[in-house]
């Protein structure tokens, strides 16, 4: 018992070392395939690419952040009547959800009935007294031929979005209804045993908030305008005058054509910054994109800014101080200034998730 107790904290503090230096120890991928659709999202979800040709489809992608994909459990079908069990626990917490789709493999020997009905029941499984599974079936609603979206010869796609939002919003005992299990074996049901032939949940959400464009400092146009604003008090323009010329450094704008090249060099500027998500660690989970340029900021802030480097009310007042008395502040940072989300396809508590996640690229830099 010593030595185990001994031996714990070694480990983990190994495991801790190996995640921060981004050492994997042939972390096994999940065995399954991406769905097809989800990579066809994916294509489509990136900022860039070429918009799909399926506008509606088009359309809720531009309005998520995020898509979700659940894995049935099991397809059962009779004709017309068609029975998808699914484990919905994970969408609990979402509350978010703007459209949610049932995508049913049809199998080819049922054809296409015209007339499909089709139920949704969640089922999970969970421990319970005595070391035993409980089985909780919750019936989720019957989807009419008129929620069908499209329709092919092999899938079948429902508008479920309000039955999912309604059983979510309810409280378990409100949502419960009991209903017998649906087994391989129940009569009249015959069940989709391949796993090409599972229905599949997808989940459109929008989870974030997105931020307006970074102003340039008003208090910097002010300045400019000065001039202007001044005219009136002619004391003041002349004390501005003779504070320039005893300084000898008259305050101007700093365009590129006039810098040194050397100096343009050494500015504030963006440069590359490649991710390799294998050398983090994090290639055992994270499906596309394997790698990316986030980009960095690199380089130094003039004194005093101009509009070129976008600087912040503070920055441009930190860079006349650093002007005038270089030794009461330092010069303000090069930082980034825009930034840009990156669609990420990656599996979290085994299912596939494609979410925007922002900030993950620099577009622009400046000094703050």
């Amino acid at each position: 018992m010593n030595t185990l107790g001994l031996l714990f904290p070694l480990l983990y503090s190994q495991l801790l070392l190996d995640g921060a230096f981004g050492i994997h120890r042939n972390v096994s991928a999940p065995r399954h395939h991406p769905p097809s659709y989800m990579m066809r999202l994916y294509r489509s979800f990136r900022p860039g690419q070429t918009p799909s040709e399926d506008y509606v489809e088009q359309d809720r992608t531009k309005q998520a952040d995020t898509i979700r994909s659940v894995m049935s459990k099991s397809v059962a079908y009779r004709e017309a009547r068609w029975v998808a069990t699914f484990d919905f626990s994970s969408l609990l917490s979402d509350h978010h959800v703007q459209t949610a789709e049932l995508r049913i493999r049809v199998p080819p020997a049922t054809g296409r009935p015209a007339n499909v009905t089709v139920e949704i029941q969640h089922q999970l499984d969970r421990p319970c007294h005595h070391h035993d599974v409980c089985l909780e079936e919750q019936w989720m609603g019957l989807l009419p031929e008129s929620s069908l979206i499209s329709s092919s010869s092999h899938w079948r796609v429902y508008n479920v979005t309000s039955q999912l939002v309604r059983w979510m919003e309810k409280t378990l005992s409100q949502r419960k209804r009991r209903l017998p299990r649906i087994r391989k074996d129940h009569p009249g049901l015959k069940a989709v045993t391949n796993g090409a032939n599972r229905a599949m949940l997808v989940v459109f959400s929008h989870t974030g908030s997105k931020k307006g464009p970074q102003e340039k400092s008003s208090l910097l146009r002010t300045a400019e305008r000065s001039k202007f604003l001044l005219a009136s008090d002619g004391q003041v323009v002349r004390r501005v005058k003779r504070q320039r010329t005893r300084r000898g450094q008259p305050i101007k704008r700093h365009s590129e054509t006039l810098r040194p090249e050397k100096e343009k060099k050494n500015l504030c500027r963006r440069v590359d910054m490649h991710v390799d998500f294998n050398q983090i660690g994090w290639g055992s989970w994270i499906v596309f994109p394997k790698k990316y340029n986030a980009y960095r900021c690199e380089g130094t802030c003039p004194s005093p800014l101009g509009e070129d480097f976008q600087p912040t009310n503070h920055a441009y007042m930190q860079s006349l101080l650093k002007h005038y008395h270089p030794g009461r502040a330092p010069s303000p940072c090069c930082a980034p200034t825009k930034m840009s989300p990156l669609s990420m396809l990656y599996y979290e508590n085994g299912e596939m998730i494609l979410r925007h996640h922002e900030e993950m690229v620099v577009e622009e830099c400046g000094c703050l």
